[in-house]
């Protein structure tokens, strides 16, 4: 006999948090089924996970008549599926789902914190977000955090108490496909052709990001601390990969370095960036916020050193001294005296690149993080049968 379990989150495109999770659960004893909004990965995600999909309509934004008519449709859905455990994140579904089954008495209900926006937020909506991340946390039976910083941030905002948080391993939503980032032939080969579309030589020396293109994600600070070493260093470049987002915008003055600097090369969005990271010598990574940071942890599998926020999330990505060096994002100086050391130091980078490597690959695959995840709904659930067993 299987367990029914649904894994939820607000819209289609985060499905891809979970890419992997389902098809191994399916081999351990569940029957998994996946629900979201409809968009333009719901169907992609039915034909790779090769599970049922489950359309709950949800709004991102903060829409009371449209959340109230989901919450009605989810507690329905759910009614009629009858699953031993529901795992919702996102803060849509994770306020949605989770109570929809709280009504329905689901036994198990998890509740997966993958970040906390309210933390580079103020005022009102600082007080809204937080109340919603309650509201989720308590009509759950356990969370999970991506993250130990995240673990203790929750806890010390109050989402969550102490004994209902844990994180899976060491941290990350997902784990990761080591075998993708490995340094083959065809990677080498495509790296060596953007080397030559981007006219880079080998005397170049690449500072990277791979992100979204926002102050969030600290895109101000990374393009001012390389105008600064750059003065100093004819040779030094900076490749972005990604693109710009309405939400949360760069600055005007920095936007317009990205596109005229010629010592700058943006990208845009790419959904495969593997052979990139290995166009970079040093990963730098100046976020405010995270719940864990996937790309520290992608290029660190790609033997790259990493300047990563001593933030939530993000200070988790790396071993500080080790793997590369944790910085203040918001002190410039900081900034630039520990990328200074690693501009000036070949044997440094690659110390730190081949430490990174052998980290990343011991503790951060997708199956450690699957099986402790199967582990965890087999624990939940055997609680929960104690619970019901005293109770009669």
């Amino acid at each position: 006999m299987t367990t029914k379990l649904i894994h939820a989150v607000t819209v289609s495109e985060s499905l891809s948090f979970m890419d992997g999770q389902l098809r191994y659960l399916k081999g351990r004893g569940f029957e998994p089924k996946a629900m979201s909004s409809k968009g333009l990965d719901f169907e992609k995600f039915r034909a790779s996970e090769q599970v049922e999909m489950l359309e709950l309509q949800m709004d991102r934004g903060i829409s009371p008549l449209h959340d109230l008519r989901s919450l009605f449709n989810c507690i329905s859905i759910i009614h009629h599926e009858r699953p031993l455990v529901v795992n919702a994140s996102t803060p849509k579904a994770g306020l949605i789902v989770t109570m929809a089954a709280w009504i329905c008495r689901v036994p198990v209900r998890v509740y997966t914190i993958r970040g906390l926006r309210m933390e580079t937020t103020s005022g009102l909506k600082r007080s809204l977000l937080l109340t919603m991340e309650k509201m989720a946390a308590s009509s759950a039976t356990h969370c999970l955090a991506v993250s130990e910083s995240l673990r203790e941030k929750a806890i010390d905002f109050g989402i969550a108490s102490e004994d209902k948080i844990k994180v899976l391993g060491i941290g990350s939503g997902d784990g990761f496909e080591i075998d993708r980032f490995v340094e083959s032939p065809e990677i080498l080969i495509t790296r060596d052709k953007l080397r030559e579309c981007y006219k880079l030589s080998k005397e170049h020396l690449i500072l990277g990001f791979v992100g979204r293109l926002t102050k969030d994600k600290g895109v101000n600070e990374l393009v001012e601390v390389f105008k600064k070493l750059s003065v100093e260093n004819e040779h030094l470049r900076l490749l972005i990969v990604g693109d710009y987002e309405d939400d949360d915008p760069v600055g005007a003055e920095v936007k317009w370095e990205i596109e005229n600097n010629p010592k700058i090369i943006k990208t845009g969005f790419l959904p495969d960036p593997v052979a990139y990271y290995y166009l970079m010598d040093v990963f730098v990574f100046l976020t405010k916020r995270e719940g864990f940071g996937n790309v520290s942890i992608e290029a660190a599998l790609c033997g790259r050193p990493v300047i990563a926020s001593d933030v939530t999330g993000a200070r988790n990505t790396i071993v500080d001294g080790n793997t590369g060096y944790l910085v203040n994002p918001d002190d410039s100086q900081d900034v630039k005296e520990k990328l200074s050391r690693l501009i000036e130091s070949e044997s440094l980078r690659l110390r730190f690149g081949e430490a990174g490597r052998q980290w990343a690959r011991a503790n951060f695959s997708n199956e450690m993080l699957w099986n402790e995840l199967d582990i965890f709904y087999k624990g939940c659930l055997s609680e929960a049968l104690v619970i019901v067993s005293e109770s009669t």
